[in-house]
């Protein structure tokens, strides 16, 4: 396994929980430029004890909200926002957003070899500013003990749903 040096938008990243099962987050943006760097992430709902692939997570859900942004802030192309809401009409014309896991880079570093890269999707930018919640996980600890058969209960009781995340890999 090679060691993460870097973690950009659209980053996937794989890691056992304390059940031995395969999660994953997903990079939905970073902090790169102002001191201290973070990583912002999102969860998956995989939870398994097979290595996901590429072409599993594509078809997976995330937890997030149908944000009630009625504006395109992030201009986002109408290719885009057809696919968003094809998969979603519920949230038409509001916009998706994810639940983020926020990780400073100083704590990832101390952590990234329990990690591994599967890949990286060519998802829309700023969807974790779309989100209305977050949690800091800075931690090894954290991070494994929240990826677990209860992520369901918690995410219901902080208002997150799924929403396919098809809906927000970019249009090519």
């Amino acid at each position: 396994m090679e060691k993460i040096k870097d973690i950009d938008r659209g980053n996937l990243l794989t890691f056992t929980n304390t059940d031995n099962k395969y999660n994953i987050i997903l990079c939905t943006s970073t902090n790169k430029t102002v001191s201290p760097h973070s990583y912002t992430f999102s969860l998956l709902d995989y939870n398994d004890i097979q290595k996901p692939t590429i072409e599993t997570v594509k078809n997976l859900d995330f937890f997030g909200v149908g944000n009630m942004t009625k504006t395109n802030l992030y201009n986002y192309s109408d290719q885009d926002l057809i696919n968003m809401w094809e998969h979603h009409p519920e949230i038409k014309p509001c916009l998706l957003g994810t639940y983020a896991l926020i990780i400073w880079r100083k704590d990832f570093m101390k952590f990234r070899d329990n990690l591994e890269f599967i890949g990286n999707l060519d998802i829309l930018i700023n969807l974790d500013k779309n989100g209305n919640s977050g949690v800091n996980a800075s931690s090894w600890d954290f991070l494994q003990k929240f990826f677990n058969d209860e992520i369901i209960t918690a995410m219901n009781e902080r208002n997150q749903k799924k929403f396919k995340l098809k809906a927000v890999i970019k249009s090519s």
